[in-house]
């Protein structure tokens, strides 16, 4: 039985993976969920708007206000929206288990939404470890080697260090 849930996300994918527990010495990771968030529109990354566009110059249309600051707490919103249907996933593929971690590996901004909903989500006997990368465009073998490389990972998937 695996012990290590791994979730990748950014604001607009998210992958979950279980770590496979070793038979003949040699790990690996197995892909449960690949969800894309539909609403959030991205062009790589999230992009606000830039100055230029956020200001009503024009005096016969009402006075002048930015704009940014509202589509800012919108994609925000669609953010915490999708990271917490991307922990609810996860959290599905762990509710058996009484102990284990679950590993999130997201940009600094998921990954804080993902740590709040995963909070909340959680038993406490599931622990939450933290990986501050985009790694949602690696396939899972380089998913993987990666996480082995930096010592998050045992080679024995199911026994994380």
């Amino acid at each position: 039985m695996a012990s290590t849930c791994i979730v990748v996300a950014d604001g607009a994918r998210a992958r979950v993976f279980l770590a496979e527990t070793p038979e003949n010495g040699k790990g690996g990771l197995v892909e449960m969920v690949d969800l894309v968030n539909p609403e959030y529109q991205a062009r790589g990354k999230h992009v606000l708007p830039t100055a230029r566009s956020t200001r009503n110059t024009s005096r016969q249309s009402g006075p002048m206000h930015p704009y940014a600051q509202r589509r800012g707490r919108h994609l925000l919103e669609l953010e915490k929206r999708f990271a917490q249907e991307v922990v609810a996933q996860a959290a599905g593929l762990v509710r058996g288990w009484s102990r284990g971690s679950v590993l999130l590996i997201a940009d600094p901004r998921m990954l804080g939404l993902l740590r709040e909903a995963a909070r909340a989500a959680l038993r406490r006997g599931i622990v939450i470890k933290e990986l501050a990368k985009d790694y949602t465009q690696l396939q899972v073998s380089e998913l993987y080697d990666h996480l082995v490389h930096s010592g998050i990972m045992g080679q024995a998937a199911g026994r994380p260090r």
